[in-house]
């Protein structure tokens, strides 16, 4: 056996030993826990020690842009583990076009793609829908807090969040006549700290891919009315859940 296989299989075993703990220290936090941000952390514990006990684990997405998109952000991560990542692209419309298109719910969700399903629930607040391990789901609803027509939008989630976050959107003209600059900002911050970062990226749920699939969408729905697809292309692994 080559030292490259060697140092290989040495590799997996170490992320499903890690997987395997990772688990089970979400489960013993999450059951303690009598709540609806419990449950969550609980049933992503469960999902990590099936992962980690069967040999299977997901390596977490990158965190760079989606191909054939122009942003550029940076990202931040406290101790607690919370995570604040921020992305820009120039968009082909005005602000005050690019604003009331953000504003629309039914785009909104193809914006937001396979990552969660959206739905109006009340005046300027959305309901979304994550999957979640052994066919659960976990959902949580958004209440815009601050809305300044064709400049800036921002959300943030209820009380009672499993996973509390928050989010805005900045229109402003872009140098040259060029378009608009928009600039994409989402903040998680998810039970268990570091644990529950970890977690997160282990399930696919990376804010910083987020975030850029996220802007390329809104990019190409608003410039051509419609979102390409990777599906047929042997390099676009992953695309497909967002189309």
């Amino acid at each position: 056996m080559t030292q490259n296989a060697t140092g290989g299989r040495n590799a997996s075993r170490v992320r499903r030993m890690a997987v395997t703990a990772l688990g089970g220290t979400l489960v013993t936090v999450g059951l303690r826990r009598r709540s609806l941000g419990g449950t969550a952390l609980a049933l992503t514990g469960g999902w990590l020690l099936y992962r980690g006990v069967g040999g299977r684990t997901r390596p977490s997405e990158s965190g760079g842009a989606t191909p054939g998109s122009e942003d550029s952000g940076v990202e931040a991560e406290t101790d607690s583990g919370a995570t604040a990542v921020e992305r820009s692209a120039t968009v082909r419309e005005s602000p005050d076009e690019l604003y009331r298109f953000w504003r629309d719910s039914d785009l909104l969700t193809r914006i937001v793609g396979g990552f969660a399903e959206v739905t109006l629930a009340g005046e300027d607040r959305h309901r979304w829908v994550v999957s979640a391990p052994f066919g659960r789901s976990i959902e949580w609803e958004t209440e815009m807090v601050e809305d300044r027509p064709g400049e800036f939008l921002r959300w943030e989630s209820t009380e009672g969040a499993p996973i509390p976050n928050e989010g805005s959107v900045r229109f402003r003209p872009a140098p040259a006549d060029r378009g608009t600059e928009v600039t994409l900002t989402l903040r998680f911050d998810p039970p268990g700290g570091r644990a529950g970062r970890s977690a997160m990226n282990l399930l696919g749920v990376v804010p910083e891919t987020l975030a850029s699939k996220m802007l390329y969408r809104f990019k190409s729905l608003a410039e051509t009315g419609e979102i390409p697809t990777l599906d047929r292309n042997p390099s676009g692994r992953g695309s497909g859940d967002w189309v």
